[in-house]
């Protein structure tokens, strides 16, 4: 029996011994392709076992042509989904670790009257929108919430202004402290 007959006796029967009649021949392939997104073979081991649960949903309401190619985008899509909220909760869980890191230059720095003439003098070279974000955070004291308010901007905007902005004033100053 082919796919669509399959698929067909699945959707008039609800019975999952035709889905999993279907999937069993593209399980390597499903499986593979989770291994090279999620690059973890637990990981790809139950994203094939999701998979095939989405299929027994999916399939009653998808129109489907070429069950391979519709098979692969499925698992495609569903890894991707994967990394995405592996990415998410990774950025949340880590975002004031990356911001206060000591890697980025904090602009806050007490220091003789030239470190200060410096770091001044890198300040006016960022873009307005960094310079700005900075010197309201560290400068003022007002908070994202507040510099959001005031400016418009989103939260995520004035972090990555924040962020971007201590990176070039550490390049900045590095490339001072050279000449």
């Amino acid at each position: 029996m082919g796919a669509k007959e399959l698929i067909a006796k699945y959707k008039s029967t609800e019975d999952q011994n035709y889905v999993a009649e279907l999937y069993r021949p593209y399980l390597p392939l499903v499986y593979g392709l989770c291994l090279k997104y999620l690059k973890n073979k637990t990981e790809a081991e139950d994203a094939s076992m999701d998979i095939y649960l989405n299929l027994l949903k999916k399939l009653k309401t998808h129109k489907i042509e070429n069950f391979k190619s519709w098979l692969y985008v499925v698992t495609k899509n569903h890894c991707l989904d994967k990394l995405r909220s592996r990415t998410e909760k990774y950025s949340k869980e880590n975002e004031a670790k990356v911001v206060y890191s000591e890697q980025v230059y904090h602009p806050d720095t007490e220091g003789n009257e030239e470190e200060v003439k410096k770091l001044q003098d890198c300040l006016e070279k960022l873009p307005e929108n960094q310079k700005k974000s900075i010197d309201m955070f560290y400068y003022q004291k007002i908070s994202y919430k507040e510099i959001a308010t005031i400016t418009g901007w989103t939260w995520s905007n004035i972090r990555s202004y924040i962020q971007n902005g201590r990176r070039n004033l550490k390049i900045c100053m590095e490339g001072n402290e050279k000449q």
